[in-house]
């Protein structure tokens, strides 16, 4: 069976039944038990499925969930986005590279960084690159090129990726759209979602932006797992609980 198709009649079975074996899934399939493990770690890692001790679980809703417009977004719990914004700025050292992706967290970064020396910013996003260049003459920004998603104005797709063959990133900084404290960084678009695995695999580390509301939003697309964070940007209002397993799965917790 050819593994596309195989990894579509697996993922079928796992949706219809809500959770299903490896044992299970290799004996409806006719394939080895070690097929399953490894189809069923690679679509995990897509945010199809959830990965769980001898099997898989369907994730809640589909590919994609509906956001919020941007521009209500980015008025909505704003003292603390730009509370993280500010903290997450004193990370940045100058004459280092850093990426921005598009979002109403990071995009309240760019008063910080271009008080930074020297420092050049990667972003697909067209609305941070724009708010940059009218905020500074001299912070250098580089723009990935890509096909332009209009409802948020960020360059996405094969263009986007080729671009970061050629980029060091020092750090790279996200807005999560939703964050689950065991499962990782969230997103709402899946073909933004494959545009922003590829920018993380390019940054040295990954800090991700998420004030407390991000910790009840949940979507079926996983971004990154905890093991690819270094540190998660928070707010005072975030759930002691969500903070707590963070902390415990080594990832650096700043509360602002």
């Amino acid at each position: 069976m050819l593994s596309e198709r195989r990894r579509s009649e697996l993922l079928s079975h796992v949706r219809s039944r809500g959770s299903v074996s490896v044992d299970d899934l290799a004996a409806l399939l006719n394939v080895s038990v070690s097929t399953v493990r490894r189809d069923l770690d690679e679509m995990d890692e897509r945010g199809l499925l959830r990965r769980v001790h001898g099997g898989a679980v369907a994730v809640d809703g589909g590919p994609e969930v509906a956001e919020t417009p941007m521009i209500e977004r980015s008025i909505r719990n704003l003292d603390e986005k730009r509370r993280i914004a500010a903290a997450a700025a004193q990370m940045v050292t100058p004459g280092s590279a850093v990426l921005l992706t598009g979002g109403s967290t990071t995009a309240q970064m760019v008063p910080h960084l271009v008080a930074v020396p020297d420092v050049t910013v990667v972003t697909n996003s067209v609305a941070i690159a724009y708010a940059i260049g009218i905020a500074s003459e001299t912070t250098q920004v580089l723009v990935l090129g890509g096909l332009m998603r209009n409802a948020e104005l960020s360059l996405l797709g094969h263009l986007t990726t080729q671009a970061l063959n050629d980029v060091h990133i020092d750090v790279g900084f996200f807005s999560a759209y939703g964050f689950d404290p065991a499962y990782g960084m969230l997103g709402a678009h899946l073909a933004e979602a494959e545009t922003d695995r590829n920018m993380i695999a390019a940054a040295t580390r990954l800090v991700v932006l998420a004030d407390h509301s991000k910790f009840t939003q949940r979507s079926a697309v996983r971004i990154a797992p905890l093991s690819r964070i270094d540190t998660v940007v928070t707010d005072t209002a975030a759930p002691v609980e969500a903070v707590t397993a963070l902390e415990g799965a080594g990832v650096t917790v700043l509360s602002t």
